[in-house]
């Protein structure tokens, strides 16, 4: 996948990052009920050898293939960060654009208009990634999102909205580098590392753009 162009020039970012990865990959609803399941066309890996019926063999553990330790993990990383991404992107989204029309500051209303162009097209190609892997995503955005958001409209068009949204803003990009990071190191499926790897700057440049904002106030 070649994204290079895309998220260097404008997109790839990924997120105010509030909310916490959960949730595996949905490979393969057989993989729910036990059965062996493939990730992006890989079959899971399984250990051991059939086992003998010895009378070494211990009480009430059942021959037969072993499977690896943690081998779900290729789903579950993958999938929770796909998902993950793709709500705090649409909170991102939906934060930046409100701050565009209710910040006091310019830095803060030009920042946010960042935000959104780059959130929405790292969107897409999250989107795009899901609908290959078979991953549901999300709908939209988490309660405590819509309820932080909420909360901040209640500061429009006061110095205290931008110093509401400044603080939102670097912490959520704190957290969205530290998701990156951990898919770049952990993640199984080399599209998702590659995007996971093309977005680390981006997040890292509107990181700066927001300290540059609280600098200025």
């Amino acid at each position: 996948m070649r994204m290079g162009h895309r998220f260097t020039a404008a997109a790839a970012a990924l997120v105010l990052a509030t909310a916490p990865a959960s949730a595996a990959l949905a490979c393969d609803k057989g993989e729910e009920n036990g059965e062996k399941t493939g990730y992006a066309g890989e079959k899971a890996d399984y250990t051991g050898e059939k086992a003998g019926h010895t009378g070494g063999e211990k009480p009430g553990k059942k021959p037969g293939m072993r499977p690896a330790k943690k081998t779900e993990g290729r789903a579950e990383t993958d999938g929770a960060f796909l998902k993950t991404a793709h709500e705090a992107g649409l909170a991102e989204i939906a934060m930046s654009r409100d701050a565009a029309k209710n910040a006091v500051m310019p830095c803060v209303r030009t920042t946010a208009g960042t935000l959104v162009k780059d959130h929405t097209m790292m969107d897409k190609e999250i989107r795009d990634l899901a609908r290959r892997l078979n991953v549901t995503l999300p709908r939209k955005e988490t309660a405590e999102h819509r309820k932080s958001l909420r909360d901040m409209r209640r500061k429009a068009h006061k110095r205290e909205y931008d110093t509401l949204w400044l603080k939102a803003a670097e912490a959520g990009h704190v957290q969205a580098l530290e998701l990156l990071d951990d898919e770049i190191a952990k993640g199984k499926n080399a599209e998702v590392r590659e995007a996971a790897r093309m977005a680390r700057p981006v997040i890292a440049g509107h990181l700066a753009k927001v300290q540059v904002c609280q600098k200025e106030r």
